[in-house]
């Protein structure tokens, strides 16, 4: 006669519970309030938290746009009259959008290398497309921002803040372009 041991299936046991100080924010997830533990999630390269991610992007588009602001400056400061206040408007908006332009060119650069070492993971594309996309998605929001500068200077905003509010704009919309889209790693679907 032979006996027979019923063997269940080992059950998985639950995670321990995640005991760290953390702040639950809607979107973002988890976010440490220990400093040793942010910086471990901030060390994260690839699929950081989301949060983490946000924060670097926050980080690097400060300095592309201090760039910006940084070429905006030279230009007001040597070019003579050229971003005057009291040109005429139409004039003043031709002017200014050559200095953005030529800014934006120069900070893009800087957005684009600092988002490929720090924030996000190459994905699906190669180094040539998704500079390529890179681009085209930061001149699609450039063109978005362009055109609020105009109105705002149009109804009498000050240069300086309508340039501000062109810089913001943009920023807002490439970080989701930019995970979703220039540096996502998901297979580019070919069903309709």
């Amino acid at each position: 006669m032979k006996h027979e041991i019923d063997i269940a299936p080992a059950t998985p046991q639950p995670e321990p519970p995640d005991l760290r100080p953390s702040l639950c924010v809607p979107v973002f997830g988890k976010i440490p309030l220990r400093p040793r533990d942010m910086l471990a999630d901030l060390k994260i390269k690839n699929n950081p938290p989301l949060w983490a991610q946000f924060f670097k992007y926050v980080v690097c588009g400060a300095v592309a746009t201090i760039v910006l602001g940084l070429v905006w400056f030279i230009a007001r400061r040597y070019t003579g009259g050229y971003l005057a206040a009291d040109l005429p408007r139409e004039l003043l908006q031709r002017h200014s959008t050559t200095v953005l332009i030529i800014a934006f060119l120069i900070a893009n650069f800087v957005a684009y290398f600092s988002n490929r070492l720090f924030v996000f993971t190459p994905g699906k594309h190669s180094f040539g497309v998704e500079m390529l996309i890179f681009f085209a998605v930061s001149a699609a929001s450039f063109f978005g921002g362009h055109i609020a500068k105009t109105w705002l200077i149009d109804h009498g905003v000050h240069i300086d803040l309508a340039a501000l509010s062109f810089a913001a704009s943009s920023a807002l919309v490439n970080f989701i372009a930019r995970k979703y889209i220039v540096f996502s790693d998901s297979p580019v679907s070919t069903t309709s």
